[in-house]
């Protein structure tokens, strides 16, 4: 009997079972609520558990497809600063509610300290060491933090190596005086750099009438991470134009109220209702569409695990600002839409008290 004969005669099981991924296999062991869900009804309202790593109550949110970017929130009790943390992944810190602040410490630097606030926004340059401290003594705080954990993590395998690494990242960070400047820089296009946003709803954004009547956006390169964010608005009345992308961008409300529809090209619409402090994410490739029904300018914040501008990697399909060609082949026109769209946006309206304020559109078809 040959060699190949008798290996496949050895006692094996009949199909082979994948192993669960090595971020999983933390994630479960870490002792705190693992939610899988499609959409967050308020990240003011997670139920959380106590997390020993940083010495605070918290909840792993794994939104659709988080193989490349996943979701904390921490809650601050009042007072209370957590124990300090460093990572070999990158991190974006949103604060859901509350002031405090976050000192950021590096070998042979003068720790910077950040001020936060409701609305905030940072990300700890990779892997220094940082420490949340909640500075209000009569309500507690929250914070999302996005991340590329899965991907950092199913990549190396090894716990020590991602929390534990001494390699300092001198070419992202170096504790430069005034680092955490809120002043931004604008770089052209709708590209802004800063490290820090003190209010992301008082956020200066640039017309992008590409993706719809009375858009306003702003894409953000941040801690020289390759994690991206940008903020968008758009006004009331008015909604915007279908389109898709790769996968893993946490949309968070920041004001307003309204839907979008998701769908897979093909399937029937599945809606998801938002307001403020709202979190959902798309999944891969599935088309999203945003309508505004609210009395005021509907803004959101998406926190992507790939599209930083200035630092771009390629991790299965490109964004909008990476890849305009791209945008504009993924994009719905609204004159290519179904009819009913319009006309379920207006009855929504109607119910809400708003004024349609966007034109039906010359439709092709």
């Amino acid at each position: 009997m040959s060699q190949a004969v008798e290996f496949l005669n050895a006692d094996a099981p009949k199909e082979y079972k994948r192993p669960k991924p090595f971020y999983d296999l933390w994630q479960a062991n870490e002792g705190i609520p693992v939610y899988k869900t499609f959409h967050v009804e308020d990240l003011k309202t997670v139920q959380l558990g106590h997390w020993e790593r940083f010495g605070c109550d918290a909840a792993f949110v794994n939104l659709a497809d988080p193989y490349l970017a996943t979701a904390i929130v921490l809650e601050l009790k009042p007072g209370q600063t957590l124990k300090p943390a460093k990572h070999m992944f990158e991190t974006l810190c949103y604060v859901v509610s509350g002031r405090g602040m976050t000192s950021v410490s590096q070998p042979g630097h003068q720790d910077q300290v950040v001020k936060w606030r409701d609305h905030s926004l940072f990300g700890p340059p990779l892997n220094t060491t940082y420490q949340h401290r909640n500075v209000e003594t009569d309500r507690p705080a929250r914070i999302l933090m996005v991340n590329n954990a899965p991907l950092t993590m199913n990549l190396y395998r090894d716990e020590e190596f991602v929390f534990d690494n001494p390699f300092v990242f001198g070419s992202r960070y170096r504790g430069e005086q005034g680092y955490f400047n809120a002043a931004p820089e604008f770089l052209g296009g709708r590209v802004f750099r800063t490290n820090l946003i003190d209010d992301l709803r008082d956020f200066y954004l640039r017309e992008w009438k590409e993706r719809g009547t009375g858009n306003k956006t702003v894409f953000l390169s941040m801690s020289h991470h390759s994690t991206a964010a940008h903020v968008s608005e758009f006004e009331v009345g008015t909604y915007k134009k279908a389109h898709r992308h790769g996968p893993g961008a946490h949309v968070v409300l920041l004001q307003g109220t309204g839907y979008s529809l998701i769908w897979k090209e093909g399937d029937e619409p599945q809606r998801v209702d938002w307001h403020g402090g709202s979190m959902f994410s798309p999944p891969d490739m599935y088309y999203h569409q945003h309508f505004n029904t609210g009395a005021e300018p509907a803004r959101y914040l998406a926190l992507k695990p790939k599209g930083n501008p200035e630092h771009p990697v390629h991790l299965g399909a490109p964004g909008p600002n990476s890849d305009p060609e791209f945008a504009k082949q993924h994009q719905i026109e609204h004159e290519d839409e179904p009819s009913w769209i319009y006309d379920l946006y207006a009855e929504e309206l109607k119910k809400h008290g708003g004024t349609l304020r966007q034109a039906r559109p010359n439709y092709r078809k």
